[in-house]
């Protein structure tokens, strides 16, 4: 990667698909910036400071945007690779096959054993947002951090929707996530939204009263009672909560 001192440093590759890079995206055709490292091999192009990418293109006719390399690698089609600060002592190159495997990393719990770990989570006006979003659409919300392997801490917010919902109640918290607060000032560098269903049984074992940002009571089973009183005359009883409700007796 080069011996410049100012040479990001990927110690992992987590450190890589964590990084956030510039990357330049063509006014005219929306494609990204790119390069042909080898004949018939092609790659996308990005940076990892303005003045370097500034250089390297004609930003006049670039949109110059901020990425992480991991939502890069999500959306990026097979076959195709990745360079980092192109042309530089510091630059890296990624053939397609790299990537691939950088793939399998984008996904929530990738292969690996998740381990459940310590993580204050989001808390003041970031849980305020993040119930407000869930509020009537799930009965449980969690929020915990996770390793697997080598990998940093990984913040996690998980909800019981249904299937069908999943997606309107993920997009939701996503987006009371954005609005309120950057994940790196959460103390991690990613939050990912999930179903309840889809973390790891071994690891959804785990979780306690202090991973819940939300969790609903169902509602109380009530049960119908016959009392010695005169048809229609009210009785009261409690259910399981001892909650008085007010019940009228049946006729015998």
């Amino acid at each position: 990667m080069g011996e410049s001192p100012d040479a990001p440093v990927f110690a992992t590759r987590w450190d890589l698909l964590l990084a956030w890079v510039l990357i330049g995206v063509d006014r005219a055709s929306g494609v990204f910036s790119g390069s042909e490292p080898e004949p018939g091999r092609q790659a996308v192009c990005v940076w990892t400071s303005e003045a370097a990418i500034t250089e390297a293109l004609h930003v006049e006719s670039w949109d110059v945007r901020q990425i992480t390399v991991r939502d890069l690698v999500a959306m990026l089609p097979a076959g195709i690779g990745l360079q980092v600060d192109p042309r530089l002592p510091s630059g890296l190159t990624l053939p397609a096959d790299d990537v691939a495997a950088l793939r399998g990393l984008v996904t929530p719990f990738p292969p690996g054993a998740a381990a459940l770990h310590a993580w204050t989570g989001p808390t003041g006006a970031v849980r305020d947002a993040l119930v407000a979003a869930a509020a009537g659409r799930v009965r449980e919300l969690r929020a915990f951090g996770y390793t697997v392997g080598d990998s940093p801490v990984l913040g996690c917010l998980a909800h019981d929707a249904s299937a069908e919902d999943a997606d309107a109640v993920g997009a939701a918290l996503e987006a009371a996530l954005s609005a309120t607060t950057d994940p790196r000032a959460l103390g991690v560098p990613t939050v990912d939204v999930v179903r309840l269903d889809d973390v790891p049984t071994a690891l959804r074992g785990q979780l306690g009263d202090e991973h819940a940002l939300l969790r609903e009571r169902p509602p109380p089973a009530l049960v119908a009672l016959r009392a010695p009183s005169p048809a229609g005359a009210p009785c009261a009883a409690w259910d399981n909560g001892a909650t008085p409700v007010l019940l009228t007796v049946l006729d015998p």
